[in-house]
C-alpha cells in the first residue's frame, strides 16, 4: 500500500480486524491487549491517508469497543467528521446471555475536505399513499420524491445468515453483504473513481467495485481468501486482482 501514488484514491473501504481474538485463519484478529491493536491500527491509517485525494473519504467497520480510538485519532489527523453510521441488523444470531443482542455494527465516515463526493440515498416510504399527497407546511408546498426518502444514518440491511442468503454466502466468517458495499461505493464515488480495499477479505467490496463501473485496488494475506475473492471475480469475468501479500512479522501496515 505503501507503494501507491499519493492523493490517487478517491475512496478507501476498510474492514480491518477487530481483535476479537477468535481464529480466522490466520494471526491477524490476535494481539495481546488494545494498545497492540490501536498501534497497529494507526499505522495503516498513516499510509492510506496519505493516498486520499482531497476529495475521497474513508470508511471503516468496527465494533464499538474499539472504533472510539480510531474515530478520536481521524479527528487528530484532521479528517472530517462527516457520520457514524450504524448497520443496524435483526437477522444476526444472539450469542449473549448477560446482556443485549448486539444488531448493530458502527461504521466511521470521515472525509480527507470538506470538499467530498456523495450523491443522495433514497429508500422506499412506508406507504406508497405518501407518493399521492402533497404536503403543506408552514404556507410551503412539497411534493414526495418519487424514489422515496432521504436516507438517515441508520441502515437496515441484513447480515448474511440463513437460507435467504445461500447464494451470496461464501466460506468467510466476516462477510460482508453486497448491499451495504453497493450504498457505500454507489452514493460515496462516482463511476472509473479508484477505491481503496486494504483489507479484501471474501473480495465483497471489489465485486461490488466492478458492478457499480469503479475501478480497485485490494489487499488481503490470508491465501484462502484471495482463492476465494478471485473465484468470485472470474464469475465477473475478471481475473485474479487481488494480490497476495505476506510478510514474517504478519503485519498487514506493511502491505
Amino acid at each position: 500500500m505503501q507503494k501507491l501514488e499519493n492523493d490517487s484514491i478517491d475512496l478507501i473501504i476498510a474492514d480491518p480486524p477487530y481483535n476479537l481474538n477468535k481464529d480466522f485463519g490466520n494471526s491477524s484478529d490476535n494481539w495481546n491487549d488494545v494498545d497492540g491493536w490501536i498501534k497497529w491500527s494507526k499505522k495503516w491509517l498513516d499510509v492510506a491517508i496519505t493516498k486520499l485525494k482531497p476529495t475521497g473519504s474513508i470508511f471503516i467497520y468496527g465494533i464499538h469497543h474499539y472504533l472510539c480510538h480510531l474515530h478520536v485519532y481521524l479527528y487528530q489527523k484532521d479528517l472530517k467528521y462527516r457520520r457514524q453510521i450504524i448497520w443496524h441488523y435483526e437477522n444476526s444470531f444472539s450469542g449473549y446471555k448477560n446482556s443485549p443482542s448486539a444488531n448493530y455494527e458502527p461504521i466511521l465516515w470521515f472525509s480527507k475536505t470538506d470538499n467530498y463526493t456523495y450523491h443522495q440515498i433514497r429508500e422506499p416510504y412506508k406507504s406508497k399513499e405518501r407518493l399521492k399527497n402533497k404536503i403543506t407546511k408552514n404556507g410551503k408546498v412539497w411534493t414526495p420524491h418519487p424514489d422515496g426518502k432521504h436516507a438517515g444514518d441508520v441502515w437496515n440491511i441484513p447480515v448474511l445468515a440463513g437460507k435467504r442468503f445461500a447464494n451470496e454466502k461464501v466460506d468467510h466468517p466476516t462477510q460482508k453483504p453486497l448491499a451495504i458495499c453497493d450504498r457505500i461505493i454507489k452514493h460515496f464515488s462516482n463511476e472509473n473513481d479508484l477505491v481503496l480495499i486494504p483489507f479484501g477479505g471474501s473480495g465483497s467490496e471489489c465485486v461490488s467495485a466492478i458492478k457499480n463501473k469503479r475501478n480497485f485496488i485490494a489487499f488481503e494475506k490470508n491465501r484462502d481468501y484471495i482463492k476465494i475473492a478471485n473465484k468470485r471475480l472470474k464469475e465477473l469475468n475478471v481475473e485474479n486482482q487481488i494480490e497476495i501479500k505476506i510478510n514474517t512479522n504478519g503485519i498487514l501496515a506493511e502491505i
